[in-house]
């Protein structure tokens, strides 16, 4: 549950002590190239940002929302206690992403994704209006400005659990897409001490 915070709360200082971080999923999804697209006719763009975003929703997990929309920038949290106890959760939620940005029909334009297993806390500053904060939502933040268009960029923790789900359903299940995730070394980021570790996928 999110905890609002305000001043004027009873025992609110007590609630934020006793604030545990979530873990979960910290998902941006961005359009590529949109402020150039922004050059179009307003009615031609704007329903290609709604196509979009459409579209990102069909493929997330079933019960997601976005919680923000920066620009033409969603975040998504999905908290790991709220997913099914399989081993294909992250693989899916990859595999979804994959299929997002590697769209061709014109009808979308071109996205790009970020994703981080990690954490957050569940806080908000707006009274009803569901929100997380944490240094690894700042970290998705990050790596979406990585990711080149059609590419999904990932932390490494995701990227050991898209690989141990391949690895857990075995052969002839699927999920060609895993072949084409590679490393992309070490980036020093903005408020981070130790250099992260990128993968990232695209064709």
């Amino acid at each position: 549950m999110t905890l609002f915070f305000a001043p004027s709360e009873p025992d609110i200082e007590e609630k934020v002590r006793s604030l545990q971080l979530t873990p979960g999923y910290c998902v941006f999804v961005d359009i590529a190239g949109s402020t150039r697209m922004k050059d179009e006719a307003l009615y031609r763009w704007a329903s290609k940002i709604y196509n979009a975003f459409v579209r990102v929703q069909m493929f997330m997990p079933i019960g997601s929302f976005p919680l923000k929309s920066m620009g033409d920038a969603l975040l998504y949290f999905i908290p790991k206690k709220e997913m099914p106890d399989t081993c294909q959760v992250s693989l899916q939620l990859f595999a979804g992403l994959a299929s997002v940005v590697d769209d061709p029909d014109p009808v979308f334009p071109e996205q790009k994704a970020a994703v981080v297993s990690g954490a957050a806390y569940e806080l908000t500053f707006i009274r009803d209006r569901p929100d997380v904060y944490g240094k690894d939502v700042d970290l998705a933040a990050q790596l979406s400005s990585k990711a080149g268009s059609r590419e999904v960029v990932m932390n490494r923790a995701f990227y050991d659990e898209v690989v141990a789900d391949f690895n857990c359903i075995g052969p002839g299940g699927g999920f060609d897409e895993v072949n084409w995730i590679r490393s992309r070394g070490t980036v020093t980021l903005k408020g981070f001490d130790a250099p992260i570790e990128l993968f990232s996928y695209g064709r």
